[in-house]
């Protein structure tokens, strides 16, 4: 009898060995299929936006190309790995590139942003008027002060005149009491010897700041202006 039980437990114990060494088997069979098995297309992508990412913040700017690159094999059209990309290429100086770039995300992505970037690529590279043409498709999509008054200065570099104060103009209709768009513009009314226009916007000036010494100067040596007192 005692025999016998030997016999059993030495049976159960050897077949419990056995399907361990088994279960062990296919577990590790599985990981290695696993690890064997090509990585999925947003998984891959989705590593190597983070690894580009993490490389342009700490500045790392050749290791990040190198990442958006390998970003841009996965996914061609990928709108912030050609951004970024334009971003590092203006930091080295590649201004050609950067456009380049710039451009490809305005066309296949138009939004504000895009055309701010390479409205600004652009003048950069003293690609005036087309720098112009970028910086009003951005203003149609998103008005801002900021931008109404860099597409003036862009107007008067190109002698654009008559835009650069209507661009201003309607910058201080979005910010009544900017007084530095209030001087911008009255020095394009004097400029375009409109010096009614310009004294209003001086005396406006001295209204919000007395102490503007900017517009006090203007009104009490300019000779058109003094004309008008």
């Amino acid at each position: 009898m005692i025999f016998e039980v030997i016999i059993f437990l030495g049976f159960f114990i050897l077949t419990f060995l056995l399907l361990s060494k088994y279960k062990i088997g296919l577990v590790e069979s599985v990981v290695e299929s696993l690890a064997i098995l090509p990585v999925s297309h947003d998984s891959r992508l989705e590593s190597l936006l983070e690894i580009a990412s993490r490389y342009y913040a700490e500045k790392n700017y050749l290791a990040s190309e190198k990442a958006y690159l390998k970003v841009l094999k996965v996914d061609h059209k990928n709108s912030l790995a050609y951004s970024r990309l334009g971003f590092i290429y203006s930091h080295f100086g590649q201004i050609d590139d950067a456009i380049d770039c710039f451009q490809i995300v305005a066309d296949n992505y138009p939004n504000s942003a895009s055309y701010y970037n390479l409205a600004m690529m652009l003048f950069k590279n003293r690609r005036f008027k087309r720098s112009a043409t970028a910086l009003e498709k951005s203003i149609d999509m998103e008005e801002t002060p900021a931008r109404l008054v860099t597409l003036a200065r862009i107007y008067r570099v190109i002698g654009s005149y008559d835009k650069q104060i209507k661009a201003l103009g309607r910058a201080l209709e979005l910010e009544p009491a900017g007084t530095s768009i209030m001087l911008l513009l009255a020095e394009a009314h004097l400029h375009e010897n409109q010096p009614s226009q310009a004294a209003t916007m001086f005396k406006a000036i001295l209204k919000i700041e007395p102490g503007n010494v900017r517009a006090k100067q203007a009104l009490s040596s300019n000779p058109a202006l003094k004309k008008l007192q």
